[in-house]
């Protein structure tokens, strides 16, 4: 494992989650792993993640589903929008908006009328571009953050 690979594996692994009433919430890494589906697929172009792609929404609840089939999916808006947290993703406003409440999750329609798209570190989506890397992270990401389905 390269080293740029061994610091982006860590700074993934401490990916912040939400814990609202005592349950973790699992949604960040479920969109990580839409992210990385969606590269794999030709989806994400450029690194831009569009809000409104309806492609991300169905990987992403497809995801969810698949490993937590008996919880209420989580809404993508959040994951989406609490990304920004970590170190390795970022939102790009629309001119002239700034969003400064960052404990309150933005409507979906706030969202899709004012974010002209996410984007990774620039070196993070390089390194995703590889497929024997992008599912060395996948797996990293599944074993550290997901409880095996049962």
């Amino acid at each position: 494992m390269s080293l740029k690979v061994s610091y982006y594996r860590s700074v993934l692994l401490e990916t912040h989650r939400g814990n609202g009433h005592g349950v973790i919430s699992n949604a960040k890494p479920y969109f990580l792993l839409t992210i990385f589906k969606l590269i794999e697929e030709g989806e994400i172009i450029g690194n831009r993640i569009q809000f409104d792609n309806s492609k991300l929404t169905e990987i992403y609840n497809s995801i969810a589903r698949f490993y937590e089939p008996k919880r209420v999916v989580t809404p993508l808006s959040k994951p989406f929008f609490h990304m920004k947290s970590e170190p390795y993703y970022f939102i790009k406003w629309k001119d002239g908006v700034k969003y400064m409440n960052a404990s309150q999750t933005p409507s979906a329609k706030f969202l899709r009328e004012n974010v002209e798209y996410a984007c990774l570190d620039d070196e993070l989506w390089e390194l995703l571009q590889d497929p024997e890397t992008r599912n060395e992270l996948r797996e990293a990401i599944i074993q550290h953050f997901i409880k095996p389905r049962t």
